[in-house]
């Protein structure tokens, strides 16, 4: 469960279908990115995804099948 505190709200910037499974990529501001790295936790509507590519401006974790079957991720949309 996250228990950690809230420090920015991003936005879904595109979502790309992998084979059943999910890339997400949410934009977010650059000084809450300046120091978030491949591997890194960061929670998404409170759910913990690692972190598998990141930029100034945006991060992207993969979502599994099993993570959009138990959460509410497979739910949003680009923009949210």
């Amino acid at each position: 469960m996250f228990t950690g505190i809230v420090t920015a709200i991003g936005r879904i910037s595109s979502i790309e279908p992998r084979g059943g499974d999910l890339r997400l990529q949410v934009a977010a501001p650059p000084s809450l990115l300046a120091d978030v790295r491949i591997g890194d936790s960061v929670s998404v509507s409170g759910v913990c995804l690692t972190v598998v590519a990141c930029g100034d401006a945006h991060f992207a974790a993969d979502l599994s099948r099993e993570t959009l079957a138990r959460t509410t991720l497979g739910t949003l949309r680009v923009g949210d």
